[in-house]
């Protein structure tokens, strides 16, 4: 966290902006950082960001988000446009979209397992089916009955 800063600090310097943003730490999942224009804040993932290089990558990248609606207002600066582009290249940065970082994404929190009644086939799924309706199981027509909740 306080190479971020000292991030910040350096790309303040070279690339300055009427207002410093605030870096604030969330549990993304799925994401590496967002930059939010409305509060200029730059969001980053305690998660997806376990090393200094993809740190100061996305900070960059967030960064640039934010220079490119400064310079070029909100029509043209948002999102990942020329603007942004030519902002990233300016920073020495190859303007890549997305990083290629090995996030836990859509990992299965639990296995449900249920039963046909019929055939006897074990069918399993990411959530439980609601209660209050009977299921036929599309093979066989048999009814399915719940068995078990696995943790994943």
């Amino acid at each position: 966290m306080d190479h971020a800063e000292a991030t910040l600090a350096e790309l303040l310097r070279d690339y300055p902006l009427r207002k410093k943003p605030d870096i604030v730490w969330r549990r993304y999942r799925t994401t590496a950082g967002t930059a939010d224009y409305n509060t200029w804040t730059i969001n980053l993932s305690l998660i997806v960001l376990d090393d200094e290089v993809k740190l100061d990558s996305t900070l960059r990248h967030e960064y640039a988000h934010l220079l490119a609606y400064a310079r070029f207002g909100p029509k043209h600066g948002r999102g990942h446009g020329p603007a942004w582009r030519s902002v990233m290249q300016e920073m020495g940065q190859t303007p890549d979209v997305r990083h290629c970082y090995t996030a836990l994404r859509n990992q299965r929190r639990q296995v449900v397992v249920y039963k046909c009644q019929k055939c006897g086939e074990h069918i399993s799924r990411h959530r439980r089916l609601p209660r209050r309706r009977k299921y036929a199981h599309v093979n066989c027509g048999g009814l399915i009955q719940f068995v078990e909740v696995q943790a994943a």
